[in-house]
């Protein structure tokens, strides 16, 4: 075979530096056009602007606090979702029932309630179950309020990790049956093949929707607003409480919102833009990601 022919039969993919091109233009335009937005578009709409100098004074402590708070519930939930999806998962697909109808049970529990539900309940009741040996060696230094907006970040990462969990059982059944059983031919035992060759697919093929999931657990965490966390809608919500009293101009409520949004975009396109970069760089031809 001529090697015209040969790279017709198996196309090439787009060299490193060329992907890195497109990204880094794509991310300028994506930069201008999102500065473009807030700083004209929305500013003529509105009439309110978000380089006030005496607004940001006044919001800059607030939108601190409430950013480090987000960071804080993130930190928290994304590794306990990540690990409690990926053993759901692959308890599902267990053979051993004793392990895979507890997995479909938590699954279809978690996925069937809304997550401020879950918080809600999570608060007010989630510290009666913690037993009190626990609180006093391990949490004596939190007030109880804390511990309760602890555990209602913690009930939203267990509903991610029910989706997670569904990610990561389309991940295991779509690797193919026959390479574990090849593995084991080549003299590998079970959880060597399991190690080599299917996690390392199953993680592949999991890249693109866990990246949704993953922007989408971002965003959840401001429900923990509703019950006085500390995150960034709940202190800009707290600057918005003594505005009318404080004699601040009235447009400020629309400026503080935007910076909301305008972070919120910010952390959930950086999530799946870099995943997508992850997925990209570990990309294997023929070796497509899941869809649900």
């Amino acid at each position: 075979m001529s090697s015209m022919e040969t790279a017709a039969a198996f196309p090439l993919r787009a060299p490193p530096k060329l992907v890195t091109r497109i990204t880094i233009v794509h991310l300028i335009e994506m930069i201008f056009a999102g500065i473009l937005m807030v700083f004209l578009v929305l500013p003529a709409i509105f009439k309110f602007s978000l380089v006030n100098a005496s607004f940001w004074q006044i919001y800059g402590r607030f939108y601190v606090t409430g950013l480090f708070g987000t960071f804080f519930y993130v930190a928290l939930t994304l590794p306990l979702s990540v690990v409690l999806g990926f053993l759901m998962g692959w308890a599902r697909v267990s053979r051993v029932r004793i392990f895979s109808w507890p997995a479909s049970l938590y699954v279809n529990v978690f996925r069937g309630l809304p997550p401020l539900i879950l918080v809600i309940f999570a608060s007010l009741f989630g510290t009666n179950l913690v037993p009190q040996p626990i609180i006093d060696r391990f949490l004596s230094g939190f007030r109880r309020g804390d511990i309760a907006v602890g555990l209602a970040a913690i009930a939203i990462g267990m509903h991610s990790s029910a989706y997670q969990a569904e990610i990561f059982r389309a991940g295991f059944q779509s690797v193919p049956k026959g390479q574990l059983e090849a593995a084991q031919a080549l003299g590998l035992r079970p959880w060597q093949g399991m190690r080599h060759v299917i996690l390392p697919q199953t993680f592949r093929l999991s890249l693109p929707p866990l990246g949704n999931e993953f922007a989408g657990l971002i965003k959840d965490t401001s429900i923990l607003a509703a019950i006085a966390g500390t995150d960034l809608v709940a202190k800009s919500r707290d600057l918005l409480g003594i505005l009318p009293a404080s004699g601040f101009p009235i447009f400020w409520i629309f400026a503080v919102w935007t910076v909301v949004a305008v972070t919120y975009f910010v952390l959930t396109y950086s999530v799946t833009r870099g995943l997508r970069l992850l997925e990209r760089k570990f990309h294997t031809p023929g070796l497509e990601g899941i869809s649900l």
